[in-house]
């Protein structure tokens, strides 16, 4: 388990993170969400020791011990548990790609058995025995993420792991974090794919001012009739008779009615109202990340 304590931080007078506490379980994937500048980049940096927060702490819970940042020899024992996939820029072009996952697979698991796996899983053995500065970015980020998986420590962070590939490769990755979730790996993710995002996380966060806001379940995993209303407000639905109980207007101008427990014959009622009041852009699903993003920080 990994476990954030009342962690804050402030850079000058700009406070980033203030007073953050969370914890995530085997087989958590939390997807990590906010724009550029509200504190992702600081959060995993301090998961990692890489800056210090001022005040909290972080810690791994093991069956029998629990580790901290706070000693050399417990920093040690942490990074044999955590990892952050590696940033493009720290990538060697002189070394060849698998040069790079011999050298992770043997720092972290001691052995090189499973690197010919990981590389036939990717699709990377066309260039793998190429030196790194011919890669080109999608190349490199696939060279990264080979590294992780073969590092294959219980918790993994990853900022943008998606960047500079083609759609037919995030869903390799995709496929891929889907397992690492079935097999029990811990994954803090931040993307700005947030679709894609949907497919994989258990759970997702949001930062803002400071604060983390989780999704709550109840909201996100349930059916809702989704219907483009453009300028209307609460009040003129209202009156349309469009607002049911539980409904929600985001800021994108979508009203979405959660629908679980309605019959079929509700739902059709409320369809007809919408179409009625020439509303005809309509959908059944879930409520998306995407659309939540744009309640939380605007378009």
């Amino acid at each position: 388990m990994l476990k954030v304590n009342n962690v804050s931080h402030a850079f000058g007078e700009n406070q980033i993170l203030d007073n953050v506490s969370f914890e995530a379980n085997q087989g958590d994937i939390i997807g990590l969400v906010a724009p550029n500048g509200t504190g992702k980049t600081t959060l995993l940096n301090i998961l990692m020791n890489f800056l210090s927060p001022q005040d909290g702490h972080v810690s791994i819970a093991l069956e029998n011990e629990e580790l901290d940042y706070s000693t050399i020899k417990r920093s040690v024992q942490m990074h044999r548990q955590i990892i952050f996939l590696p940033e493009l820029e720290d990538l060697y072009d002189q070394m060849t790609g698998r040069d790079h996952l011999e050298l992770y697979a043997k720092l972290w698991q001691k052995t090189t058995d499973h690197v010919p796996g990981i590389i036939e899983k990717l699709n990377i053995d066309s260039y793998v025995n190429d030196k790194v500065h011919t890669y080109s970015l999608g190349m490199r980020q696939r060279l990264s993420f080979a590294m992780l998986l073969c590092a294959d420590p219980p918790i993994m962070l990853m900022d943008e792991v998606m960047n500079g590939l083609d759609p037919d490769n995030i869903d390799l990755l995709t496929g891929i974090l889907l397992e690492l979730r079935e097999n029990g790996k811990v994954i803090l993710i931040a993307s700005h794919l947030l679709d894609n995002l949907d497919i994989y996380a258990t759970r997702v966060m949001f930062l803002k001012d400071g604060q983390v806001v989780f999704l709550d379940d109840e909201l996100t995993q349930q059916p809702f009739l989704k219907i483009e209303v453009g300028e209307t407000s609460q009040e003129e639905l209202s009156k349309k008779e469009l607002w049911p109980e539980g409904s929600h207007l985001f800021e994108n101008h979508l009203l979405a009615i959660p629908v679980k427990d309605k019959n079929e014959q509700e739902v059709s009622t409320l369809v007809e109202r919408a179409l009625i009041n020439g509303f005809t852009k309509l959908s059944i699903g879930q409520v998306g990340t995407s659309e939540w993003y744009g309640e939380f920080y605007g378009k």
